[in-house]
């Protein structure tokens, strides 16, 4: 979970700095895809205190044959909704989500375009808040990680243009020097 997540979470980054040609929604697929890692990332951290922690509701005992399967956990089970991460973190961790309100506002934004359209908004901007307000300090506090590494992935001179971004939404990028 926690690979998959960071490896969504640069994608976002490196398609909200780059658009690219011929794709008109690249920015709002960086705020879907920025929201779903963030999400994962949550859950990987809740899940290395005990996997079943990310599930909300879990197969009656009734459904299975002997003990609980992968399969039948991931088809009948419900994991936690992304409103309700917070205080799951809290819960089986102690740790707070520092910048809540960002947190909260982005997956409003994240739930306008998935169900009713995409706002007039510079999105691409709204998901590296997102990101190095709420996600990246997340990582480094449960992994000692940064995305940096993550976003190469997908372009390897991201980072300068990462930090021309930073600098001009006045967002620290001290801690992400190479």
């Amino acid at each position: 979970m926690k690979d998959f997540g960071l490896h969504l979470f640069g994608k976002s980054i490196v398609e909200s700095i780059f658009s690219e040609m011929m794709n008109p929604y690249a920015h709002a697929m960086a705020v879907a895809r920025c929201a779903q890692s963030a999400e994962i990332l949550i859950k990987a951290r809740v899940a290395q205190e005990h996997p079943l922690l990310i599930f909300q509701s879990l197969p009656k005992a009734r459904s299975c044959n002997g003990f609980l399967s992968v399969n039948t956990l991931l088809h009948e089970g419900r994991s936690f909704m992304y409103a309700d991460l917070p205080e799951l973190l809290w819960a089986s961790t102690g740790h707070r989500i520092s910048d809540i309100d960002t947190y909260n506002k982005f997956g409003r934004l994240r739930n306008t375009i998935t169900h009713l359209g995409v706002p007039d908004l510079d999105l691409a901007d709204e998901a590296v808040i997102f990101g190095f307000l709420v996600v990246e300090p997340l990582v480094r506090m449960f992994w000692g990680e940064d995305v940096i590494s993550y976003m190469e992935n997908y372009d390897c001179e991201c980072f300068e243009y990462l930090q021309e971004t930073l600098e001009r939404l006045e967002i620290d990028f001290s801690r992400l020097e190479r």
